[in-house]
């Protein structure tokens, strides 16, 4: 079962970083806002929201988005059903939220319409509905093209969840899509649809590219299934110290197949084999870590 956290709509996080190398026009953006524009009040209401350029401010974030979403602003309209699910600016409110959600969905925004899918199929204190859940996903994806929604559908009809059974072939196209644009969760799972033959003959070699793929961005299961598929099992398999590192890697980050995996294969690693992957583990971690530095220091577009 695969648990979906709502996504942050109209307010992604920055980094301190971000905000001081790019700071908002703020005053511009003030001064349309007060001319009535609800673009301008939108990105005036995320930097309240984030506290960039002015201070952090949630009531002030709110206030802004309700005159946008009066002006007819379906992002607006999104925004303020996140905070609703947030209790941050206004209570804590799921009723409310998916007020706004729909709201957001009825003006077309792929956001909204995502947004209320999600909440179909996870609120905690409302009525679950797996037919809307999906006719509001299905919108975002097919008509609003939202890259995100496809992703979560791909990840949805390949795995199920407590409202619906797998349904593979069904998440096949949005599954390509979603790898093809660099989802390493959705390149994970399509890695397995092609090595168990869920999409044609079964064809390792395929699914082995799509595991390296993912696991370059670190998706740990797709590490844990590239060593798997590589032959940690396999004493005398010269890509064995290959697949060592990647086990490593996985079992590091607490996968929890790699580690059952390490822990029962670890007296067959000869002392050099063992010491090189580690070596090589620590130095793709160290590595990894320091690209989510530098891409939480870039400035958001």
């Amino acid at each position: 079962m695969v648990v979906y956290l709502l996504c942050l709509g109209v307010f992604p996080a920055l980094s301190p970083a971000a905000d001081q190398a790019s700071p908002p026009p703020i005053d511009a953006l003030r001064q349309r806002a007060d001319a009535g524009d609800p673009d301008a009040m939108v990105e005036l209401a995320k930097a309240y929201f984030r506290g960039t350029g002015v201070p952090k401010d949630a009531e002030a974030s709110a206030k802004l988005l309700r005159e946008a979403a009066a002006k007819g602003s379906g992002e607006a309209m999104d925004g303020l059903g996140f905070l609703y699910t947030k209790g941050e600016g206004v209570p804590l409110d799921e009723a409310k939220a998916v007020e706004w959600f729909q709201k957001g969905a009825d003006a077309g925004w792929p956001k909204a319409q995502l947004h209320l899918g999600l909440m179909f199929r996870q609120a905690k204190g409302l009525p679950l509905n797996n037919d809307e859940s999906l006719r509001w996903i299905h919108r975002a994806a097919d008509e609003g093209r939202l890259l995100e929604a496809k992703a979560i559908l791909g990840r949805l009809y390949f795995t199920g969840d407590k409202l619906m059974m797998p349904a593979a072939a069904k998440s096949l196209p949005y599954l390509k899509e979603a790898a093809a644009e660099g989802d390493p969760i959705c390149q994970n799972m399509l890695g397995i649809a092609v090595r168990d033959g869920l999409d044609g003959p079964s064809d390792r070699d395929r699914a082995e590219e799509w595991f390296r793929k993912a696991a370059l961005q670190n998706d740990r299961k797709a590490q844990s299934n590239l060593g798997h598929l590589l032959g940690i099992e396999v004493i005398d398999n010269p890509k064995r110290p290959e697949a060592l590192k990647w086990i490593l890697i996985a079992k590091d980050q607490g996968e929890h197949l790699a580690q059952k995996t390490f822990n029962e294969l670890q007296d067959t690693f000869p002392g050099p084999m063992l010491a090189i992957a580690q070596k090589d583990a620590k130095a793709f971690a160290i590595q990894h870590a320091a690209k989510g530095k530098k891409a939480a220091a870039t400035p958001a577009p």
